[in-house]
């Protein structure tokens, strides 16, 4: 993600701390960079949570009133029906 870096003070317990030091020294990485990719992870899991209530709730109470996108537009005269 580009942007401007900022200075962002989190008190962690010291153990975490240091078990987050020695994995991201382990493996070539920088804490800064780990946690970031941690942060945006756990946001976008977050967000699909979401899309999931949404998708499910559609589905249990909303999907038996609409109508098809096909049938509006042809009653709207959008894409008349195509003659056989």
């Amino acid at each position: 993600m580009a942007g401007k870096n900022i200075t962002f003070t989190l008190k962690l317990d010291k153990d975490i701390r240091s078990l987050l030091k020695d994995f991201c020294e382990s493996r070539g990485l920088l804490m800064n960079s780990f946690v970031e990719r941690a942060i945006m992870d756990e946001i976008e899991k977050e967000e699909l949570k979401e899309d999931l209530a949404a998708i499910q709730h559609y589905e249990k109470f909303e999907r038996d009133s609409t109508i098809p996108l096909k049938k509006v537009s042809e009653e709207l005269n959008f894409y008349p029906k195509k003659k056989k």
